[in-house]
């Protein structure tokens, strides 16, 4: 049971996070002059910097939730993943947009904004890649 559930969150987490390495960095080369760099550098960035403390949260809530949800149906652990997932993605757009806006971001400078449309479009691939890991 132990070796399941541990496999369960070691294989969500890190389909996931492939999933999106590719998706992002597919998406930022169609725009770009250095395909390694994008690859290597830009996405990691986007991934771990604007959607790191989503990734965070969400792997500390798939651990809890593949515990907790161990002995219920199949259909139970995975509404809990992507509940979960977009959770934690509402959480991540909320606080950048909280920190843009009071760090000057809203007030005239679209700076702010822009990271937060950004977070915001990466969250979809995210979420399309969650999905698909938990599926």
């Amino acid at each position: 049971m132990v070796r399941r559930v541990v496999l369960e969150i070691v294989l969500i987490v890190a389909i996931t996070i492939a999933l999106a390495w590719l998706v992002l960095a597919a998406f930022a080369m169609t725009d770009s002059a250095d395909p390694i760099g994008t690859l290597v550098d830009q996405t990691p960035r986007v991934l771990f910097g604007l959607l790191g403390p989503a990734l965070g949260l969400w792997a500390v809530l798939v651990v809890i939730g593949a515990i907790v949800q161990r002995r219920r149906a199949v259909g139970w652990r995975i509404a809990t993943h992507l509940f979960s997932l977009v959770a934690a993605l509402l959480v991540n757009v909320g606080v950048l947009t909280i920190v843009s806006v009071v760090s000057g971001g809203g007030q005239g400078e679209d700076w702010g904004m822009i990271v937060v449309a950004i977070a915001v479009a990466a969250g979809g691939m995210l979420l399309v890649a969650g999905t698909v890991a938990v599926l």
